[in-house]
């Protein structure tokens, strides 16, 4: 009997234990990986407090709070949150609901963490709550760390009609560390910034019912490495950038410097109701400095500046490089508007797999692959201290960081193989290659031109870097050249076409569908 006692206290000892949160959080506390943490209600963070999140802790919320309002956790002016996590024990905010019913978007709340830093509105408060402001004069202002923390299948009502974002900085300031976080299947907007100077790197957002990053009332913060699928259905945009609606000429203006970002559209689907089909939308007054964007597969255009106050400022405080890529929107690359004053490159970037996205369970890679037109004309950021010279457009070069930690990995959906060899990256602009058809069955012809006589091999990989094909090696003179793959003994699939020559390597993603 005595052992069965010591055994029962040995298995409580590692039982998780629930803990039902909600109200005010009024001394420093900290949430520990081996509890199981319930939001029953909206929970607030008083000033002066400091919360602490263990990496690996999962928070999960009800639906509401009893009132028909979703709870959300929020960090109030002057108090701190630090959720330090890592890619192998992120930090997790999700629905309560069972597994089964995932994923859906509006299940909970979301996070809300309020600052001092200056806005152009003063003192304000985010719609739904009562009482608890945000905005001041520290663009130093320091809220804490987020990193590795990922918020899912929230955006539910907080307030009257009032849907909430997966994560809202309002007025929130640049001595605050914002890193490797994510937004999955919000109801509404993934990051919206109201004000505030804060900087923000490694970002994804997936599937949102709203826009994807959304900044407005004089943001001036940095961003790098924004990366968003946007929502299949009543979705909304990549970027929704505003100033002030009401004063246009508001200061501070709001001045967001994000660079080297992709924003890929949700491969059909129906637009929000209020005709969101623009994958970024710069409007009231909104400043910006935008450079190495990738856009592609928007419903819409690829760009729109909305208003004549807003299109006043390009070349001035609203600057957009040329080098950026604007690829296969519905609606062209830019807005009519703007289009004889704006350019970028038409070129596919080639993802290596886009595989149904929120429509389906295929595989998805945001990278392009090894020759792409993204490793080439990349721009130079700032050296401010902030941002990292990156020599491709884009969020992503070879380094998957989604890799381990964004949903898309929980999924089973995030390829992560790593490139075949670096030299596939390099590129000679006078080679050209076409792979026509591509989707194929069974068959599909290479045509490529080779800008002087040279030895050529022609090879195929799978996605696991293996060799599975030599279609060609020899020597070939200056010129047109046509080489057939047929693939009658392989299986359906995304396959890397590799060219190389005595001087440069070129690559192609071909897919097989049997």
């Amino acid at each position: 009997m005595k052992r069965i006692v010591a055994c029962l206290l040995v298995l409580l000892s590692y039982a998780v234990a629930q803990v039902q949160i909600s109200g005010d959080i009024a001394e420093n506390t900290t949430w520990t990986a081996n509890n199981d943490y319930i939001l029953a209600g909206q929970t607030f963070v008083k000033s002066g407090i400091t919360l602490t999140i263990e990496p690996g802790t999962v928070i999960k919320s009800n639906a509401d709070d009893g009132t028909g309002l979703a709870p959300a956790l929020v960090i109030e002016r002057g108090a701190k949150i630090i959720a330090d996590g890592t890619a192998d024990n992120p930090i997790t905010f999700t629905s309560a609901l069972p597994e089964s019913e995932l994923p859906q978007r509006g299940t909970w709340g979301g996070l809300i963490i309020l600052g001092n830093a200056p806005t152009n509105k003063g003192e304000s408060f985010v719609e739904g709550l009562v009482g608890v402001p945000y905005g001041g004069d520290d663009p130093d202002d320091d809220s804490g760390i987020l990193r590795y923390v990922r918020v899912w299948y929230g955006g539910r009502s907080i307030g009257q009609d009032n849907e909430i974002n997966g994560i809202t900085f309002a007025g929130v300031g640049r001595g605050t560390v914002v890193e490797h976080c994510e937004v999955a299947y919000n109801l509404d907007d993934g990051f919206e910034f109201f004000g505030g100077t804060v900087n923000v790197r490694h970002m994804s957002v997936l599937f949102c019912g709203d826009d994807a990053f959304d900044t407005d009332e004089g943001y001036r913060g940095k961003g790098q490495f924004l990366f968003a699928i946007l929502g299949q259905d009543q979705c909304g945009r990549g970027f929704e950038m505003d100033n002030d609606g009401s004063n246009m000429d508001n200061q501070p203006r709001s001045y967001p410097q994000f660079h080297n970002v992709t924003l890929i559209g949700p491969g059909g689907g129906t637009p929000a109701n209020d005709g969101a089909d623009e994958m970024i939308r710069l409007r009231e007054g909104t400043g910006g400095d935008f450079r190495n964007i990738l856009i592609a597969y928007g419903n819409g255009v690829g760009l729109r500046v909305k208003d004549a106050a807003t299109q006043a400022l390009i070349g001035d405080s609203l600057l957009w490089s040329n080098n950026n890529i604007i690829y296969d929107c519905s609606g062209g690359q830019f807005h009519s508007d703007v289009a004889s004053v704006l350019g970028a490159q038409n070129n596919d970037p080639q993802f290596r797999a886009l595989e149904g996205r929120e429509s389906g369970n295929g595989l998805i890679d945001p990278r392009p692959v090894f020759g792409s037109n993204a490793y080439t004309g990349g721009e130079q950021v700032p050296d401010d201290g902030f941002f990292t010279q990156a020599d491709f457009i884009g969020a992503f070069g070879d380094d998957s960081w989604l890799k381990g930690w964004s949903l898309l990995s929980e999924l089973g959906r995030l390829t992560e193989v790593s490139a075949i060899d670096n030299e596939l990256l390099t590129v000679v602009r006078s080679f050209t290659m076409d792979v026509y058809p591509n989707p194929f069955n069974p068959n599909t012809s290479i045509k490529i031109n080779l800008p002087k006589n040279d030895i050529v091999t022609v090879s195929v990989y799978n996605m696991l870097g293996e060799k599975v094909a030599e279609l060609f090696s020899g020597y070939l003179n200056k010129g047109n050249h046509t080489i057939q793959f047929d693939g009658t003994k392989f299986s359906s699939g995304i396959y890397i076409l590799n060219v190389s020559t005595g001087e440069m390597t070129y690559a192609h993603r071909i897919t097989l569908l049997k």
